[in-house]
């Protein structure tokens, strides 16, 4: 980071030494818009000064690192305290670096924010076993569906319509691979246990069809009983 203060040229009457002091023009009293910086701002600005004279040139070329550590502040306070002297022209950034340092503090901020999200949506539910929600999750992501706060609340809602705890659904979906879980899908799958099988001779059409299946056609004066024993034989 190089930074150089504003019209620092104009006012440095000790070009050829590095004096243990500066001067503050009385006239930044009524400097509108030094007056309206945060007050974080105002403070830093003399501090910023003061390293400006350790330079032949003005500049202060140091990283915010180390800017920090001479002045005794946190980094991030430097970092947020100069770029409203930035903004309203107190100092010029050359290399542009406090836009990256903000970026970059930013994009972590928004990392460990969006991490946070993550690690909470992914906490084991109350009441439900770490094991049953590990395995759960692993459905879930198998059929790339993400766990989200919304998909806890419908899974929970549809356990208490079924008279059901949020684990023994878990368990449910584990077993028949669910990623999620309605009452009606049960009683569905019972009543498709329940119903009875038709072989294909107890009825006219699965015998004409096990025929055509087998290329045996019935023959004339052939009765239907007869016609499905022969197919049986064939078929044994």
């Amino acid at each position: 980071m190089k930074l150089t203060p504003k019209n620092w040229d104009n006012f440095q009457h000790y070009k050829h030494r590095s004096p243990p002091w500066i001067k503050l023009h009385r006239n930044l009293l009524d400097d509108m818009h030094y007056q309206r910086l945060p007050i974080a701002s105002k403070a830093l600005a003399p501090m910023l000064w003061l390293l400006a004279s350790e330079s032949s040139d003005g500049v202060i070329n140091r990283t915010p690192e180390e800017i920090a550590f001479r002045l005794r502040m946190s980094e991030k306070d430097v970092l947020s305290a100069i770029k409203p002297l930035i903004d309203n022209g107190f100092f010029t950034d050359a290399d542009n670096m406090l836009a990256d340092c903000l970026q970059d503090a930013t994009t972590e901020k928004r990392q460990s924010r969006v991490e946070k999200e993550r690690e909470k949506e992914t906490d084991t539910p109350d009441g439900v076993s770490p094991s049953v929600f590990k395995d759960y999750l692993a459905v879930r992501k198998a059929k790339k569906s993400p766990w989200t706060p919304t998909a806890l609340e419908g899974l929970q809602r549809e356990a208490k319509k079924a008279g059901k705890t949020l684990e023994e659904v878990m368990r449910i979906c584990c077993e028949k691979n669910w990623v999620g879980f309605n009452p009606e899908w049960l009683k569905t799958e019972v009543k498709t246990q329940d119903k009875p099988t038709i072989q294909w001779h107890q009825t006219l059409g699965g015998v004409m069809a096990k025929g055509k299946e087998l290329g045996i056609e019935p023959k004339t004066g052939e009765t239907e009983g007869q016609y499905r024993q022969r197919l049986i034989m064939a078929g044994a």
